[in-house]
């Protein structure tokens, strides 16, 4: 491997010769060609191959007569003479300019580079005269009035060895591929007060947004007797007239469609040119979904003065280069731009976020990598190519939630350079219409992209925008072929049904929701619009895939990102919906359901006998109560076949959320793998937007035995750990012994929650949020111990009081109304009095005049009985014993055991085992982890610990009236521990460290 110093020396060597050649007149400088021939060597210095067109692109040199002629009508097709790339990703640009530009002055050679930077995402991109070489941050939106200085490294040729440095981290291949140039990037650069840090998705979906809204009102406007007050109708039309527009731009820029046509357009009369291309030039041409003919659009009327805006967003001085913009980057920012529906309300039109996107603020599109993680997991390359090239295309794919298509995207990459690698391995006869030999490769033509979107890629999804942009994303994929578009003789302006079909595979339908809810909710039709809102889909009807259940059993695979919706939220819109899913799918039957745990439980239904499932979830649902079922589902049938954690909880952009791959199989495998991807390295990977996942991880692959996990809470760190859990469970579940309870909930803590004083003659001095340093009676209050300092055994005593409106007497919990209140505890009921404003304006009260100040939920209020009580958040799990009959504890943050013999003993005994580091350890490898080292010990992740209830019942050798004696010793000296003197400590310290081996040991045996 070439070192630094030898590509320094390299460098010296090339500048030397370079510097000799000028002087002897031996170079045109005023040939891009020439130099073109040094940058070539420069490149091959920091390890790039310029003939291998997988790693560089090199674009064809022009002529002075061309580029004249471009400039004449007004082209901007004037590419980067070198395209940097991963397989087909472009991550950087390098322009070639002769020596007659300037380039540390030229600013329209700066916007270009920058432009086409900021089109695919790339950190940086570059521009050289071999003499001099400028580095431009691309993270930024391009603006033609920037000076050409703006964001930039300038080096000249007697820069380069001094800081040659900078070159080579820019430069090296290795740099480039690992994401350095990402990492870089990240917050260099970019201290200007104008920059403007959005990224390319998210700054071209507001726009579109906006234009959105411009076109929905010029349309209602100039046709309100047509629309009719038809909100979805009118947001149908507005997506398909921006989807058409927006492809035919693309079209121009890979040179499908004459150059700045949509212009002509506009010159001519843009909406009935455009209009009248669309219903017969583009329809003929095309002949796909994207161009069907819907004669409600041709007979609407928009002035012309409503595209204006989109138009020049479109073209020059646009920062977007539409010759190279991705697919998957057009996806993404449909992605975002779908997250916000039209609402048509008297007359007027605005719009807002979709309900399911109104926690979040958006939607947000799914990194590239996870995309690219899934499907290689999920669609092993090795099976495909041991299929053989004949089966390939009988392969069917499937992406239940398929929103703006990114995921059909990625298939389609990953099948068609399968269908490459097994053509060149076979030469299969009768698969040789599907490809194009040119001079350095095989590549695959018109027939061979529709063979695979026809053949293999499928998808639905409940909202017809979104079904609308997944079609375009595919259309799309087929004319995205600009590397080679010279190769396509049979595209071009005179081509023909170049979308014949494409796009026939995606379907708009409930993926949920079957027609059988209407036998289980007939008066769902008497309700027109949540009908047609609920969008029933039968997947194996003539409607849905009926021949791909019948000749194919199911899909061989689904891919996709499920939506993170809680099924609450439809419980207002689409009420019907929320029941049928309760009722339907046996994984959301318990409990807060989030709508990824019934799509999985759809997904595994669809599969054929030996189908695959790829999805990223959140993995909540791994340790929650309402995973429960879908575990069970997912556990009981062996469906497991891979986890990839990921540490990180920024992989989605600005959102906060803790992911896994969840991949299933359904051909039952006896083990599955696991692994951690780290914080670093997958937060790398999230930032490097246009690259795969570094192949490197703190944590190897684990192979796990199926077995070892149920419906019980998973965990994976610790395979071993595991399996010992798994077999202690034989003893039973903690859950089985105890019951977890939750604390007291006061109707407002600020107001009800006490912080004492001092407590004199039956008087409690204390402070609360609303007042400080009042008095109210002891006996209108309750101690409560909260999550404060909390350790084993620690003290009863409360460490706040909380106003009490109730009497307790053997259980039985009493209501004392507002006047009895106040007769009984007139200083704590006129503290009410005098805060009831505030109460009643932040909390919902009972509208009675006597009962505005009980507590709106009563639990466990006549739990007055003796407990063993443990906090919620902690480094370990802690326990400590309570016999006193007016102690609570707090509902936010401490639970308390009950148990059916509640003798000292026995809670002594309990409250040892839970502070064990046996217990702990089992504990901790359910809990879900916290910052600093804390979990959060939920009664979900509780009660599966196992627990020996019937060794504990019959007390084994006496080992439970054992454990109580120790656990009162320690009690007894962490007491003198804390009353002592230093040098007494450190006595009182050894025997606790006796007391607590001694304890460790009675409850492992």
């Amino acid at each position: 491997m070439t070192s630094s110093e030898d590509r320094k020396k390299s460098l010296s060597d090339l500048i030397s010769e370079y510097k000799k050649f000028k002087k002897a007149g031996k170079l045109d400088l005023s040939s891009e060609e020439t130099i073109r021939s040094w940058l070539n060597k420069l490149l091959e210095i920091f390890d790039w191959d310029v003939r291998d067109t997988s790693q560089i692109l090199q674009e064809k040199v022009l002529s002075k007569t061309e580029k004249e002629k471009l400039k004449e009508i007004g082209s901007q097709y004037i590419k980067p003479d070198y395209t940097f790339k991963i397989a087909k990703q472009k991550i950087s640009f390098l322009d070639a300019k002769d020596i007659t530009v300037n380039i540390n002055r030229d600013a329209n050679a700066a916007f270009q580079i920058k432009s086409y930077g900021w089109s695919v995402s790339a950190p940086c991109a570059f521009i050289s005269n071999f003499e001099e070489f400028a580095i431009y941050d691309c993270t930024y939106i391009p603006a033609i009035e920037q000076p050409s200085d703006f964001g930039r490294i300038y080096l000249t040729i007697e820069d380069y060895i001094n800081q040659f440095e900078v070159l080579e981290r820019h430069l090296l291949k290795e740099n480039i591929y690992s994401g350095k140039l990402s990492e870089l990037y990240s917050d260099t650069l970019r201290n200007e007060k104008t920059v403007n840090k959005t990224t390319p998705d998210f700054s071209f979906a507001e726009f579109l947004s906006e234009f959105r809204l411009v076109l929905a009102k010029s349309i209602l406007e100039n046709n309100a007797v047509y629309i009719d007050g038809n909100t979805e109708n009118l947001s149908y039309i507005v997506q398909i007239i921006i989807n058409r527009i927006l492809f035919i731009r693309v079209c121009e820029a890979r040179k499908i469609e004459e150059d700045r046509l949509l212009l002509k357009f506009k010159n001519d009369g843009f909406w009935e040119s455009f209009k009248n291309s669309t219903y017969f030039d583009f329809y003929n041409h095309y002949d796909g979904p994207l161009f069907e003919r819907i004669n409600s659009i041709h007979d609407i009327r928009i002035p012309d003065e409503s595209f204006d805006r989109l138009l020049n967003y479109l073209y020059y001085p646009s920062p977007y280069r539409f010759d190279v913009i991705p697919t998957k980057l057009l996806s993404d920012i449909y992605e975002i731009f779908l997250s916000k529906k039209l609402l048509l309300q008297n007359g007027q039109v605005s719009d807002e976020l979709k309900s399911e996107y109104s926690k979040t603020k958006g939607a947000v599109s799914t990194p590239l990598f996870i995309v690219q993680e899934i499907v290689k997991r999920t669609i092993k390359k090795d099976d495909l190519l041991a299929g053989g090239i004949v089966n390939l295309l009988r392969i069917k794919i499937l992406d239940l939630s398929c929103g703006s298509g990114v995921f059909a995207i990625e298939v389609y990459d990953y099948m068609e350079e399968v269908f490459v690698s097994l053509f060149v391995l076979s030469k299969h006869k009768d698969f040789a219409k599907y490809f194009i030999q040119t001079d350095t490769e095989i590549i695959i033509n018109l027939d061979g992209k529709k063979a695979i979107l026809d053949n293999c890629i499928f998808g639905v999804d409940i909202d017809p925008e979104a079904v609308e942009v997944t079609k375009m994303s595919l259309s799309l994929k087929v004319i995205d072929s600009v590397d080679f578009v010279e190769s396509y003789n049979d595209i071009g302006i005179f081509g023909d049904k170049i979308l014949n079909g494409v796009g026939n595979n995606i379907k708009c339908g409930n993926s949920l929701v079957s027609s059988d809810i209407l036998k289980l909710y007939p008066k769902l039709e008497e309700n027109e619009q949540e009908l047609l809102k609920t969008n029933i889909f039968d997947w194996a009807s003539n409607h849905g895939f009926e021949s791909i259940f019948q000749e194919n059993k199911g899909f061989d695979f689904i891919v996709g990102n499920p939506p993170y919706v809680e099924v609450k939220n439809y419980n207002v819109d689409l009420p019907y919906m929320h029941q049928y899913i309760r009722k339907k799918y046996s994984s959301s039957q318990n409990g807060k359901i989030d709508l990824a745990v019934p799509f999985i439980e759809r997904g595994i239904s669809l599969l054929n006998p030996s189908g695959r499932l790829g999805f990223i979830v959140q993995k909540r649902f791994f340790k929650t109560n309402y995973g429960t079922k879908i575990r069970k589902l997912i556990t009981d049938n062996m469906l497991v076949s891979s986890i990839i954690d990921f540490e990180a909880t920024n992989i989605f952009k600005d959102r906060i959320t803790y992911v896994a791959l969840l991949i299933l199989d359904k051909s039952k495998p006896y083990n599955f793998y696991y692994k951690k991807f780290s914080d670093q390295v997958a937060t790398l990977a999230a930032s490097v937007r246009n690259t795969e996942i570094p192949e490197i991880s703190d944590a190897p692959y684990l192979c796990i035995d199926s077995a070892a996990i149920s419906e019980n809470p998973w965990s994976f760190d610790n395979p071993d750990l595991l399996k010992i859990r798994t077999k202690l469970l034989d003893f039973g579940k903690f859950g089985d012994f105890v019951n977890v309870k939750v604390g007291v909930q006061v109707l407002w803590d600020k107001a009800y929650h006490i912080r004492p004083i001092s407590v004199k003659n039956g008087i409690l001095t204390g402070s609360s949020h609303l007042e400080e340093k009042f008095k109210i009676e002891l006996d209108a209050c309750r101690p409560l111990i909260c999550n404060e300092s909390f350790y084993p055994y620690r003290p009863d005593n409360g460490d706040v009081y909380i106003i009490f409106p109730y009497d307790v007497k053997a259980g039985v919990v009493t209501e004392i109304e507002f006047s009895k209140f106040k007769e009984r505890f007139p200083l704590a009921a006129e503290y009410l009095r005098r805060n009831k404003r505030k109460i009643k304006a932040n909390v919902e009260t009972f509208a009675s005049s006597e009962r505005w100040h009980l507590f709106t939920r009563v639990q466990n209020h006549g739990a007055t009985y003796p407990k063993v009580l443990t906090p919620m958040t902690a480094l370990d799990t802690y326990a400590t014993v309570s016999s006193s009959e007016k102690i609570y504890c707090d509902n936010a943050n401490v639970y308390f055991m009950e148990i059916e013999n509640k003798s000292a003993k026995n809670l002594y005994a309990l409250a040892a085992i839970i502070n064990s580091t046996l217990f702990s350890v089992l504990g901790r490898s359910i809990a879900n982890p916290q910052t600093n080292g804390y979990y959060k010990f939920n009664k979900q992740f509780l009660e599966p610990i196992p627990f020996p209830a019937e060794n504990f019942n019959s007390d084994l050798n006496g080992a439970i009236n054992n454990l109580a004696l120790t656990a009162k010793a320690i009690k007894r000296t962490q007491e003198k521990y804390l009353a002592a003197s230093p040098h007494q400590q450190r006595t009182f310290a050894a025997q606790l460290r006796q007391y607590w081996a001694r304890l460790d040991e009675l409850v492992y045996g």
